[in-house]
């Protein structure tokens, strides 16, 4: 629909020669910008009462002086029913997962009474499917994830798990250390020669496969990233080293002296949880690893 334009002072009404002219009063017209505020208004209102609508709060019922007692019996009745349909959401998920080899031991209850109690809070379906994940893997395997990555897990949004994909998408493990890491870069060691030569040094584009500075800021504060970068030890001349990305691995041997790689390593929690997102293509990122480090490495 066409909103009709504010009619300024200049403009003036047709009249006779002999009248004399008048300006429009513009509040006879609500302006356009006037119109759009109270739409925005009315859509914000809609969705505040969508979502208190959703755990039983209606508007029209806000006073709670007449029979207060049924009123707050059926919030929270209401609300039990969801946490419920939660916890048979992340059943069910559970169940669909396929088992692999099992082991003997028993699942702690502490820590089965404790899942539930973050798990009925859960209403997003994309992380109903990660909880319903982590149940079947815990059963399958006790003691693959820590309370506290369960208590992390409670406080990440559906957003904050897309990003955390996103890093998990770049990872790679080097040689046999079980955390996942981000490569940065490298670097030469700063020694006399640089003063004469330029010293071996490249940085990858990590915010050109979707994962900026601030993000990497972000997953830190999530506790799943350290968010200061880290260095491997010198590598000498013929060192080499074996990264193990979703779909493909690279081995990497020095050309030259006293190389450094530089990287960000995931947290313990983050190491735990990106177990659990299925594995990504990375041809992309490992093309881009690959004409990087060239020009000092040997990589095959």
């Amino acid at each position: 629909m066409k909103i009709p334009t504010h009619t300024s002072a200049t403009q003036w009404t047709s009249a006779t020669s002999k009248e004399r002219k008048v300006p429009k009063p513009a509040s006879e017209e609500p302006s356009s910008a006037k119109r759009r505020s109270t739409q925005h208004s009315s859509s914000t209102q809609h969705r505040i009462t969508h979502w208190f609508s959703s755990i039983g709060i209606e508007q029209s019922a806000l006073d709670y002086s007449t029979q207060p007692s049924r009123q707050i019996a059926q919030y929270q009745s209401l609300r039990e029913q969801k946490r419920l349909a939660n916890l048979q959401k992340i059943m069910s998920v559970a169940l669909s997962v396929s088992s692999g080899e099992q082991s003997q031991e028993q699942v702690d209850p502490d820590w089965f009474h404790s899942f539930i109690s973050m798990a009925e809070n859960i209403y997003s379906p994309t992380m109903q499917e990660l909880w319903g994940k982590i149940l079947a893997v815990e059963v399958q395997r006790p003691g693959s994830f820590s309370l506290r990555s369960l208590e992390t897990l409670t406080k990440l949004t559906q957003r904050d798990a897309g990003l955390f994909s996103k890093a998990c998408q770049l990872a790679c493990r080097r040689n046999s250390d079980p955390a996942p890491i981000i490569i940065t870069g490298y670097h030469q060691q700063p020694g006399l020669l640089n003063a004469l030569f330029p010293a071996p040094a490249a940085q990858t584009q990590l915010a050109q496969f979707g994962l900026s500075y601030t993000d990497i800021l972000a997953l830190g504060s999530m506790k799943l990233l350290y968010a200061t970068e880290i260095e491997t030890g010198l590598l000498d001349k013929g060192a080499s080293m074996t990264l193990k990305f979703s779909t493909e691995s690279l081995t990497l041997e020095a050309k030259s002296r006293q190389l450094l790689m530089t990287y960000y390593k995931f947290t313990s929690v983050g190491s735990e949880l990106a177990r659990l997102l299925p594995k990504q293509k990375s041809e992309a990122f490992t093309a881009h690893i690959k004409s990087l480090f060239t020009p000092h490495f040997d990589v095959e």
